[in-house]
């Protein structure tokens, strides 16, 4: 089914590339070659490693490239590839689905994967909150007639027990970017901390509360200057070291947690003792046989779109393991055991499937945060130009940035020329910049990568002017004609 689906974009494509739309003259193509090389070529980028490729997205036609072969560390757009596959082998429908029950006289939570599993629970600024997941729970087990219990048992066996790649930097490993993956995420694997200064007395807020964390108070109180604080693990499990200074107030800073399955169900414990539902037992992380009793109390869904919102918008990072993660486990017979392993494995195939050789890729994890992550610009064009001619393309689409308006793109692109006509990943880690998507111009849409290696500043304002020549190549009264304007560049951003 999957290959007939692909096989018809194919034969789309060849159509719209034979006799679809007339090719662009060479002299037209030209200019805007020239007016991008102008750029990439700028003072500062001499040793910038630049893969670049712009396609016309009604017929894939390239009309610039260079290096466009060249496989580059891809940072966060690494995650375009993700979703892509994602939304392929998974389908628009798909939903990540939790499911809490009994199973005797133990409650039991059993994880899809899901990402964004309880993190509505502390989304700011909107009207009506709804119930917490832990109270959603906690109503279900009254209404039940439910007053005490055994064991939590958590079946986090959907993904296997590495929840930390071994290509993160592992003095990162607090940060919320870099958190770890389970079969059960919970608020997206993050605590958060708010200091106060109290009249020269720091105190320390840990929202959500959790007595099971211990807080080292280092931070020293100052009366002017700008507060800093930051957070750190030490050796011993649960307990974190918060230094700094503060003036006033600082915060909320959100920290990474250990075990995030044993995080939540450590809270899940402390909010039924509070509710007066007495737990006997201890909190187990095991699976349920699949001969098990299990009496369904809930079930909390997380629709695919959304997850390729916090992906490619919010740039996730868990967003984009947990994907990777769960196309792995639905390569296995039984649904379960989800790894990057499987998740290479699985996304190498989708780009085989399109044409895309093992030359111009190299799978590490989801999100673009390892940096043995290889891509190519051209592979990334490819990847576009297929989802361009499926079905899917709008619900795809829908979850780019969108410059000037939202996302990480929301600072760029923000001038009245150039604001909500670009959709685009980007991509940031040391000397690593990247922005992929499409751009609209009057005279057309336009797919296009840059991405950029050893980079330092000002790749990305060149990468940002690139795109709007695009867009004012597009504009020009005719096709090529050199730009009516400069490409502007925000100061900081």
């Amino acid at each position: 089914m999957k290959m007939n689906r692909r096989a018809a974009y194919s034969i789309m494509a060849l159509v719209l590339c034979l006799g679809g739309t007339p090719r662009l003259q060479a002299a037209e193509a030209q200019a805007l070659s020239n007016r991008i090389d102008e750029i990439l070529n700028g003072p500062g980028l001499k040793k910038v490693l630049f893969s670049a490729c712009v396609v016309r997205a009604d017929s894939g036609e390239t009309i610039y490239e260079r290096n466009s072969r060249l496989t580059l560390i891809p940072a966060s757009n690494m995650k375009i590839v993700t979703t892509a596959g994602a939304l392929e082998m998974l389908g628009p429908d798909f939903a990540f689905v939790t499911r809490v029950g009994l199973s005797g006289e133990s409650l039991v939570v059993i994880g899809s994967g899901d990402p964004l599993f309880g993190a509505k629970d502390f989304d700011v600024g909107r009207e009506q909150q709804s119930p917490s997941v832990l109270q959603d729970i906690i109503g279900r087990l009254k209404e039940s007639g439910i007053v005490s219990l055994s064991d939590i048992v958590l079946d986090v066996s959907v993904f296997d027990g590495q929840r930390v790649h071994p290509g993160w930097p592992a003095n990162q490993l607090n940060q919320k970017y870099a958190c770890e993956v389970s079969g059960l995420n919970y608020r997206g694997n993050c605590a958060d901390i708010v200091v106060f200064d109290q009249g020269g007395r720091i105190e320390l807020l840990l929202e959500p509360p959790a007595g099971f964390l211990s807080l080292i108070n280092a931070v020293k109180p100052r009366s002017y200057g700008r507060s800093r604080i930051s957070l750190d693990r030490t050796e011993v499990p649960d307990k974190l070291l918060v230094s700094g200074i503060c003036r006033d107030r600082a915060g909320p800073y959100s920290f990474a947690v250990e075990n995030p399955a044993l995080f939540f169900g450590r809270l899940l414990r402390e909010s039924l003792i509070q509710a007066g539902i007495q737990v006997t037992g201890g909190i187990r992380e095991l699976p349920l046989p699949d001969d098990a009793d299990f009496r369904p109390l809930a079930e909390y869904r997380t629709p695919l779109g959304d997850c390729l919102v916090m992906a490619n918008k919010e740039s996730s990072g868990l967003a984009a393991e947990a994907l990777f993660k769960r196309l792995g486990a639905q390569a296995n017979l039984d649904g379960k055991g989800g790894s990057w392993e499987g998740g290479c494995r699985a996304l190498s195939d989708y780009l085989r499937g399109l044409g895309i050789g093992d030359a111009d890729f190299v799978l590490s994890d989801g999100s673009g945060l390892s940096r043995d992550n290889r891509l190519n610009a051209w592979a990334l064009t490819q990847v576009l130009v297929h989802l361009i001619l499926s079905p899917d393309w709008k619900f795809f689409e829908g979850t780019l940035a969108v410059g000037g308006i939202d996302g990480t793109i929301e600072n760029h692109f923000w001038e009245k020329a150039y604001r909500g006509r670009v959709r685009a990943k980007s991509g940031y880690l040391m000397a690593v910049r990247a922005l992929s998507g499409v751009v609209r111009t009057d005279g057309g849409d336009y797919l296009f990568s840059f991405l950029a290696n050893k980079g330092g500043q000002g790749t990305r304002q060149a990468i940002d002017a690139a795109v709007k020549a695009i867009m004012d190549w597009g504009a020009a009264p005719a096709a090529g004609s050199a730009p009516s304007r400069p490409a502007q560049v925000r100061p900081g951003c």
